[in-house]
């Protein structure tokens, strides 16, 4: 899919020019380019308070967030971190790494202050319009925190890393012009940000970090420590074994809710923003358009599609408020009723994320109730109208 996703971005509009890209990229892009993300946060700050302001600041802690958060891998590991975001890429290494097990909590809770204040910044807009166009190619997150923009640090390259493309430097990106319904989708994506980090957070994986390193630790120091034979990679036992003691136990319940929380925020804001874009007349260099418009991209969005996604957010809101179960594959109702799994009673007040039980269905039990399970063939119908291409277009839509 990673492949599928940014060879359909270069050959229809990153790597050519596609429509609406002769806006003229604004101050705020050019500052990015040179100072990057702190100069940008400082320009936005001097700025008069407007909506537009409020989207630069969005952003841009948005991004800040990003950034922290590849600060501490950084510092830390350069390799890959599943389900963590933001840990997909594999970064350079640092010959001054000190390795903290704590490194991913302290990420995550740093991003997270910077999420918070994007998602007030975004929260609070105002209706005016407004429009920012920015050079998606002068957009750098300063990994190393040198202050000097280094070629592996372009938002082209992590692009091209996340989605395993081998010649990064083809990666060439579109000039866009953000607005007013463009706020709206940053908002929700904000939020989905939070919810994973609150999610990821909620297990505890310094303590599991620290069990399973000491033990490498320890191993390595009494002799060599052998490649597996199915992976062929220590540090993949190592995650694996991370994951596994991590999920052991409640999760902290608090956090769940909070990421319950941001999920349905982020419906919300998705369906305001689809609301928001329908009404646009314009059509110039669109981050995501309406079926009258064209992307900066070059990828069409139909009437077709844009009703189709509703259809997939109708169903997401109706899981997350309990109203939609979601099924287990071990399970099946007798006499035409439905069984699933109440999400959103899972996440108010979680039990045991052991994973042994969850694959036996053990940990999700308590949760299971009779009642509608959520309707799949949304999602599958989806992925007729975009051409069996439901992931790529559920990632661009958020």
């Amino acid at each position: 899919m990673r492949h599928f996703i940014l060879g359909l971005f270069l050959s229809l509009g990153l790597a050519g020019g596609a429509h609406g890209q002769a806006a003229q990229p604004s101050e705020l892009s050019a500052i990015l380019a040179e100072q990057g993300v702190s100069g940008g946060l400082d320009y936005a700050a001097e700025q008069e308070n407007s909506a537009r302001k409020s989207f630069m600041l969005g952003a841009l802690h948005t991004l800040d967030a990003v950034q922290y958060m590849l600060h501490s891998r950084y510092e830390n590991y350069s390799g890959r971190l599943p389900l963590v975001p933001g840990g997909q890429t594999v970064l350079r290494v640092n010959p001054n790494s000190e390795f903290d097990p704590a490194f991913i909590e302290i990420g995550l809770t740093g991003a997270l202050e910077r999420l918070a204040e994007a998602e007030r910044a975004l929260a609070d807009i105002s209706e005016d319009e407004f429009a920012l166009t920015i050079d998606l190619n002068d957009v750098w997150f300063d990994v190393d925190k040198d202050g000097v923009r280094a070629p592996d640090e372009s938002m082209g390259m992590f692009m091209a890393g996340f989605f395993e493309m081998r010649r990064a430097a083809d990666v060439e990106l579109p000039i866009v012009q953000f607005d007013r319904a463009d706020a709206q989708w940053l908002l929700a994506y904000t939020r989905v940000m939070q919810g994973m980090a609150e999610m990821v957070l909620s297990v505890d994986p310094t303590s599991a970090i620290k069990k399973v390193t000491d033990g490498s630790t320890r191993m390595r120091e009494l002799g060599i420590l052998e490649r597996d034979p199915i992976f062929g990679d220590e540090n993949i036992i190592d995650t694996i074994a991370i994951i596994v003691t991590a999920l052991h136990g409640q999760p902290e319940v608090a956090r769940t809710q909070k990421a319950l929380t941001h999920f349905q925020g982020m419906i919300a804001a998705n369906k305001e923003f689809w609301r928001l874009v329908a009404l646009e007349e314009d059509d110039q260099a669109e981050w995501l358009p309406n079926p009258n418009q064209s992307s900066a991209f070059g990828v069409p969005v139909t009437k077709e599609v844009a009703d189709g996604w509703q259809d997939v957010l109708a169903e997401l809101d109706a899981v997350l408020a309990g109203e939609a179960l979601v099924p287990f594959w071990r399970i099946e109702g007798r006499d035409n009723t439905q069984v699933g799994i109440n999400i959103n009673k899972l996440l108010t007040n979680p039990g045991d994320f052991d994973l042994l039980l969850m694959v036996h269905g053990a940990a999700f039990a308590p949760f299971m109730e009779k009642g509608r399970v959520v309707d799949t063939d949304v999602m599958q119908r989806f992925s007729r109208m975009t051409g069996g291409q439901a992931g790529m277009f559920a990632l661009w839509f958020n």
